[in-house]
């Protein structure tokens, strides 16, 4: 393709993306060699293994992954593939396995990854045991907060260098509780036809809320409730019409202040006031404030998101299957401490409303998949436009800046060509105290 795949126009404050980079099979290929092959993918959470033994497996970055806590208490991140011939070593999503056994052959190995046992050994004319030695890792590994993620690039930057000042981001979901946060067990996981940066833009896209979700706002409206981003109140300096901020590395996140909890109990507010006295006891009113007052939806590029809306807290990845399809799963993560009633509210909010059956992400999907139906059009209409909020000072929540932040990096990575960023810098609220 001789066209550019990001236009970015400071002059008229046009920012444009090409269709191809939605659809084309070669950009697939190259993103899944400059981005999933060398960027910090999110694995999982350390409270989904709590005990000796416990593990998960999953696909990161197009690898079958073990996730798990070994014999010695320590977190692994293994690929789950034998070292003899190739199979799945490990055929469960989860459960708890002191060795794990490759069922074609039978070689075995400890879940801290030690080839141990290799029948008919003797046949061999070396010891396969010293010859593999053990499972393959991800060439680095590394956890903030509880969150691990895996890197297959041994040249890639830290993972603390790599999150950068978005770590803040992170800190805001993590400190809800004096305990932490752990994922509830359970996952949502589907597939949708559209390209997989459809979802990232769309996770942290504040316009198009009000017309695609108008059937939740209406509920909203009908039961007293104050839809997102139509209230009065300014909280910690965030307007009503909420604000945009982005980071280095492609890191960025929509804010606004966060309504009354809709259809909650007295006793479900009087916990959430609880966990907020707590975390202002804990590190002053400005930082508790930004943690229960604002709601934030942010993405860490390149494909993992947080969306935190108050009345629930998901944790989001998409990765790849083709150019029109795109694997989706999610967790939903919980204040350590929480009473039933309240833990009871989020997991029906994550039902309802996150879910693949809920109000939302059926019409998101919907949106998504007949947008990527219509870029068979690209030769009469090759760019989509993500201008909105191009050229403010303070771009609202509804402004497209978070986008552009993202694709810029997708842009730097993909073709080498580094874009300046535009707004101003966002100045966090600082604890007053940390544990951290």
């Amino acid at each position: 393709m001789n066209q550019p795949y990001v236009i970015d126009d400071r002059v008229n404050n046009q920012f444009r993306v090409h269709r191809d980079a939605y659809t084309s099979e070669e950009v697939l290929q190259k993103e899944r060699e400059e981005i999933f092959d060398k960027s910090w993918l999110y694995v999982g959470h350390v409270s989904e293994i709590p005990r000796k033994g416990d593990f998960k497996t999953r696909e990161v970055g197009g690898r079958p992954i073990i996730f798990n806590r070994d014999r010695n208490n320590e977190v692994q991140v293994q690929i789950n593939s034998c070292l003899h011939r190739g199979a799945a070593l490990c055929r469960h999503e989860s459960g708890n396995a002191a060795i794990f056994t490759c069922f074609y052959h039978g070689w075995a190995y400890r879940n801290s990854g030690e080839l141990v046992n290799v029948p008919g050994g003797d046949d061999y004319a070396t010891d396969q045991r010293e010859v593999f030695k053990a499972l393959t890792r991800p060439a680095q590994v590394d956890s903030y907060r509880g969150l691990y993620f895996a890197n297959f690039s041994e040249d890639a930057p830290s993972l603390h260098e790599y999150l950068g000042d978005a770590r803040y981001f992170i800190d805001l979901a993590a400190d809800q509780s004096p305990e932490g946060v752990v994922m509830i067990e359970g996952t949502h996981k589907y597939t949708m036809q559209a390209n997989w940066k459809l979802l990232v833009e769309n996770s942290i896209d504040g316009y198009h809320a009000k017309s695609v979700h108008h059937t939740y706002f209406e509920m909203m409206m009908e039961l007293g409730g104050v839809p997102p981003m139509l209230g009065d109140k300014t909280i910690n300096g965030v307007p009503p019409a909420g604000m945009a901020v982005e980071f280095e590395n492609g890191h960025a996140s929509l804010m606004y202040p966060a309504n009354p909890l809709p259809l909650a109990t007295e006793s479900v507010k009087e916990s959430l006031a609880q966990l907020r006295q707590k975390a202002v006891d804990n590190f002053g009113e400005d930082y508790a404030t930004a943690m229960f007052g604002l709601a934030r939806n942010s993405v860490f590029f390149p494909n993992m998101l947080i969306i935190d809306l108050n009345f629930g807290l998901t944790l989001r990845t998409a990765f790849p299957v083709s150019p029109s399809e795109t694997q989706v799963t999610s967790w939903q993560i919980m204040p350590v401490g929480v009473d039933e009633e309240f833990e009871q509210y989020r997991i029906e909010n994550a039902l309802t409303f996150w879910g693949p059956a809920g109000l939302a992400t059926p019409d998101d999907v919907e949106a998504l998949e007949q947008a990527q139906k219509a870029f068979t059009s690209q030769r009469e209409i090759a760019y989509s436009d993500i201008s909105k909020g191009m050229g403010k000072v303070t771009p609202a929540a509804n402004d497209e800046l978070q986008i552009r932040a993202w694709w810029r990096e997708w842009n730097r990575v993909m073709v080498g060509e580094k874009l300046q960023p535009e707004g101003t810098a966002f100045v966090p609220f600082q604890k007053q105290t940390s544990d951290v």
